[in-house]
């Protein structure tokens, strides 16, 4: 009897160290793999802050090997001198004195830079329309107001499945991306509207209509008193920026307004920062592993969420037409291309629209601006 005593004590202690061995392997490996389990759970994790902000996502967003290839590129032309031999003599000094300014800015990250989109964009533009009688802010001296409304009209061949042409004119001032036909005929009239207060251009667009010997510049589809907003993807294309502004000819045309690139930046962290959360939640994969299914050093936002981006800094109120998609549509209005470039991840950017018009206070980067953003609105 008192042997089998001892063996069924003996059992019950076994059992609680198995148990108990148990309980630290299942807690070892809960913090072993912490960091991981956190990248590969977009809906909860220890890595996300209470208004559900992943930071693990924040931080990795932060890097943008894109930005830093450029910036190296253009350290070389300054170094060896080569912007100098590109550009025509006339405009060489502005080439040089624009590439210089904005490679002395890219080091910085500050998304304080939305509270200074109307000095950067719409003072320049009330300027000039000031000095040719087209009204604006005077000289651009003291408080400069926002834009009352603005609208962006994107290329989506969805445009053509409504006729917002009136609403899009109605608004104080229109944005259109790259050049994509206004309503100057009856074809596109009703769906994209005729007025166009400004242009934003990808700097590859201003690049191909751009002749630098011979100092053509065919950039303007508005029209030579409309301002154009370019962002610079390639620092060589200061020598186009020099020829289209005409700024050593005092010649009267709009503006060429570069943007700010801490705008850049900006535009970069929360658009890669949707794009890794997109693929956490789809894939289930660590955020680590997104290199594997995007191109880093090619990934990049959209020209029209840029633009939409820099409207918000601008505008009292903002409405966003022709983004988005449709499989009976073309991915242009005006064009016969159907299929969308791999440098962009749309979708992440839809997810990044539909916060910006319901909950803009839970995106990152932007919600630390310090910059109340104006209502949002997307007709389809």
């Amino acid at each position: 009897m008192k042997r089998r005593h001892w063996s069924h004590q003996s059992c019950g202690l076994l059992l609680l160290v198995a148990v108990f061995c148990l309980l630290l392997l299942v807690s070892l490996r809960h913090c072993g793999g912490g960091g991981r389990a956190t990248a590969a759970a977009p809906e909860g994790g220890a890595g996300r802050s209470g208004d559900g902000v992943d930071e693990r996502l924040v931080e990795l967003a932060a890097v943008d090997p894109a930005a830093s290839a450029v910036l190296r590129a253009a350290k070389k032309l300054l170094e060896g001198n080569l912007l100098a031999r590109r550009a025509p003599e006339r405009h060489r000094d502005v080439a040089l004195r624009g590439l210089r300014e904005w490679v002395g800015k890219q080091q910085l990250f500050d998304p304080g830079v939305m509270s200074e989109l109307v000095d950067l964009i719409k003072r320049p533009i009330d300027r000039y329309n000031a000095g040719t009688g087209g009204g604006g802010d005077g000289d651009g001296q003291g408080e400069t107001r926002r834009y009352e409304s603005c609208a962006v009209v994107g290329n989506s061949g969805i445009l053509l499945a409504s006729e917002h042409g009136e609403l899009i004119d109605e608004h104080e001032l229109v944005i259109r991306l790259n050049n994509a036909p206004a309503g100057d005929s009856a074809r596109y009239a009703r769906h994209v509207g005729a007025r166009t207060g400004l242009a934003f251009l990808n700097s590859n667009v201003l690049s191909q209509c751009t002749v630098p010997r011979r100092g053509l510049c065919v950039c303007r589809a508005y029209g030579e008193g409309v301002p154009i907003l370019t962002y610079m993807c390639n620092a060589a294309h200061f020598v186009e920026h020099a020829v289209c502004n005409n700024a050593s000819t005092g010649a009267a045309v709009a503006p060429v307004i570069v943007t700010d690139p801490r705008l850049d930046a900006l535009c970069a962290r929360v658009v890669k920062y949707y794009s890794l959360r997109r693929f956490v939640r789809e894939t289930g994969r660590p955020a680590e592993e997104w290199p594997q299914q995007h191109e880093e050093g090619m990934f990049h936002y959209s020209s029209g969420m840029q633009a939409v981006v820099a409207a918000a800094g601008v505008c009292d109120r903002v409405s966003v037409f022709g983004f988005g998609k449709d499989p009976s549509a073309r991915h242009h209005y005006h064009t016969l291309q159907r299929r969308e470039l791999d440098l962009h991840d749309y979708e992440a950017e839809y997810e990044f629209y539909r916060d910006l018009e319901s909950r803009p206070e839970a995106i990152p980067f932007l919600r630390d601006s310090g910059f109340r953003l104006p209502p949002v609105a997307f007709y389809r």
